[in-house]
């Protein structure tokens, strides 16, 4: 239910953070934010166990124009985890980049939020972050990486990315140009992986025209591999503050018979999916910002597994929320989600308090 996140010792989180505060003061303002949540599961299959987690998200961040630098720890401590020693040494360091130049031209390096794409949760050219379609909103551990902005107008600008893994020599580099036509947000995106000698190229267009829409696509190509990814999407506000949202995912190198899924990937965290065709739904009523009731569904449309994920959200003080819901697994034994989970079903309440 969360991403995997890269641990640091106790001993350089420690040091890490003490030289972060004492560069911070050398910066105007510092924002100061995050949050504390508890996430209780009950799961079910043949039989029932309790599980979860708690997390601690906390956020330095320089509101300066045209310098800054921004730190955030994140902690993850499962339930069944009590000892200070898993504490201290599961720190992560999720955010620690420093960045110079206003919002016409900017230069950002360090381990940084990295979202490229525009699909609500599934994005063919975000190769930097794994799909969570339970939850897409999820908080992700950033990327090293270097990353140049420069703006040609109020419509257009350039993005250029260097990620190096390992050494430089088999670095990622990438570049997205974006512009705006017509009220139509239009990107394209070309990227190079010199590990494995991966070429990605793509673009991706947002608008609206009655409802609003968003589209990407990618095409990838090695020595080895030749597919193309792509999602569509709509969503619209009803009467009574009725909102509606849908998204069709194609990814051409996943298995178009579940006869063919591979398992071991999603497990070696190779992919995210296994199947060629899905559609994710969305409604939910907006009309009271205190209480948001919603149910969504993430289809697998090669073997009709499904997974229902009703949901309501309680906003008990302007801080504070309370989430309810229900992940439930439809489908054969043969379906995707039925296998990829040791459980058919979770029943789950949230509290997360920000500060």
């Amino acid at each position: 239910m969360f991403d995997f996140v890269l641990t640091i010792p106790a001993a350089d989180v420690y040091y890490i953070v003490q030289l972060m505060l004492l560069i911070l003061p050398i910066f105007a303002d510092v924002n100061i934010s995050g949050y504390i949540e508890t996430r209780p599961y009950i799961v079910w299959n043949d039989s029932t166990h309790f599980t979860g987690y708690n997390r601690g998200w906390f956020e330095l961040k320089s509101s300066d124009t045209d310098h800054g630098v921004q730190l955030a720890l994140d902690l993850i401590v499962p339930y069944d985890t009590t000892t200070l020693g898993y504490v201290s040494d599961n720190i992560n360091i999720s955010r620690l980049a420093i960045w110079l130049g206003d919002e016409r031209a900017r230069i950002v390096a360090g381990k940084q939020s990295l979202y490229w794409g525009v699909g609500r949760v599934f994005r063919p050219l975000d190769i930097f972050n794994r799909t969570n379609y339970f939850e897409p909103g999820y908080e992700r551990t950033g990327s090293n990486a270097l990353l140049c902005y420069l703006s040609l107008g109020h419509l257009s600008n350039i993005r250029c990315l260097v990620r190096p893994d390992g050494d430089i020599s088999s670095a990622l580099v990438g570049v997205r140009a974006g512009t705006n036509l017509a009220s139509h947000d239009i990107g394209v995106t070309f990227m190079h992986c010199a590990s494995d000698d991966r070429t990605i190229a793509g673009g991706e267009i947002t608008g609206e025209l009655l409802a609003g829409y968003w589209g990407e696509m990618s095409y990838t190509r090695n020595d080895t591999v030749d597919y193309t990814k792509t999602s569509v999407g709509l969503d619209y506000t009803f009467p009574l503050s009725i909102y509606a949202m849908i998204e069709y995912y194609f990814d051409g190198s996943g298995a178009d018979d579940p006869a063919y899924y591979d398992y071991s990937t999603i497990i070696a965290g190779q992919r995210q999916t296994l199947a060629q065709h899905y559609l994710y739904t969305s409604v939910g009523l907006t009309s009271n910002p205190f209480l948001r009731p919603s149910v969504s569904c993430i289809i697998n449309l090669i073997d009709g597994g499904t997974i229902v994920i009703p949901q309501l959200s309680y906003a008990a003080m302007e801080n504070a929320e309370v989430t309810i819901g229900l992940n439930y697994a439809l489908g054969t034994t043969r379906s995707e989600f039925r296998n990829i989970t040791p459980y058919h079903g979770t029943v789950y309440v949230w509290g997360k308090v920000y500060f």
